[in-house]
């Protein structure tokens, strides 16, 4: 079963990761890779965990050794040097390697995490380091409208409404840093919920069209950005607003991120620069932190919450 999944995985990583992994003559010979993005106030499981993936020159790649099975991966509190080791787990649903805290520890805002990885064959340690944003708390109904039903839930099973039309006029988002004042950087991401139908409605018309076409089902499940995924990352000040007296960031025009009507998860966090640099610099898999590999570990703080975009409230 584990090299089923792996073989069905080995297509979607190649087109994600060829040009990273062959851009120019420094890579030779095998090369690793990590990406994690560790959760202030959650453990490192199968939502949050770290992938570990090699390659190889091309004359000499073979596909069932993209993933790494076989390594010691330990992470450590800097600030309590306490340590722990992951372990690998596939993923049927997603179809993924990952490597998860079979313990379960919680990250902490502001602490420092280390990440060292050993594999057999390989005389390198592959290291990174990640400092997590300090706490932020999301208030999704920064103006106080106080509407049973209305703006956002933290219940996936029973989300909110919004009306698409005044969606961001009545529920910005504010992040709250409270004594953080000054740049963060901040990642926003809308991800519909619904599973592709002809039937879904764009909440904009599309070249004359309401609806979307069956051709775009392979795009619609594609697992980067697209229809269902839209994502932004940028740096943002956080400052005083008029009708607080903490700090908060506050992400106004978010509406044209919701593609269709129906259900979203809506992500907000602030990052480390690893993360950040990771998906801006150019080359970036070179600046996400990592020694002795490519890729990034990363860090945020911030939460998921739930809504239903409609056309207009339900009736009572």
């Amino acid at each position: 079963m584990v090299r089923y999944i792996l073989v069905c995985l080995v297509a979607l990583l190649l087109l994600a990761g060829c040009d990273n992994y062959t851009s120019g003559p420094r890579f030779k010979g095998d090369v690793y890779s990590i990406a994690s993005m560790i959760i202030s106030g959650k453990a490192i499981t199968t939502e949050h965990p770290v992938y570990i993936t090699r390659s190889a020159d091309i004359d000499s790649f073979d596909p069932m050794n993209i993933f790494v099975t076989e390594a010691v991966v330990e992470i450590t509190d800097l600030g309590t040097n306490e340590s722990w080791l992951l372990s690998p787990m596939v993923d049927i649903e997603e179809m993924k390697l990952k490597w998860v805290d079979p313990a379960e520890h919680i990250i902490q805002p502001l602490h420092s995490y280390r990440i060292e990885v050993t594999i057999p064959g390989y005389d390198k340690t592959i290291s990174a380091q990640t400092t997590v944003p300090q706490a932020v708390e999301v208030n999704t109904d920064y103006f106080g409208h106080n509407v049973q039903g209305e703006g956002f839930s933290a219940d996936p099973e029973n989300p909110s409404y919004l009306v698409y039309e005044e969606s961001d006029l009545r529920y910005p988002l504010g992040i709250n840093t409270f004594a953080g004042a000054g740049s963060h950087n901040v990642m926003v991401e809308m991800f519909c919920m619904e599973e592709f139908s002809t039937d879904l409605e764009f909440t904009t018309t599309i070249m004359g069209s309401s609806h979307p076409t069956e051709d775009m089902e392979d795009e619609y499940y594609s697992s980067g950005e697209g229809i269902r995924r839209i994502s932004f990352l940028a740096k943002m000040t956080s400052s005083i607003q008029p009708e607080y007296t903490d700090n908060y960031i506050v992400l106004r025009d978010y509406r044209q991120a919701f593609v269709f009507y129906g259900r979203y998860k809506v992500t907000a966090y602030i990052t480390d620069d690893n993360y950040y640099r990771y998906k801006y610099m150019p080359e970036g898999y070179l600046y996400g932190g990592v020694q002795n590999a490519l890729g990034y570990f990363g860090s945020a703080s911030g939460t998921e919450f739930y809504t239903r975009v409609v056309k207009q409230a339900p009736s009572i």
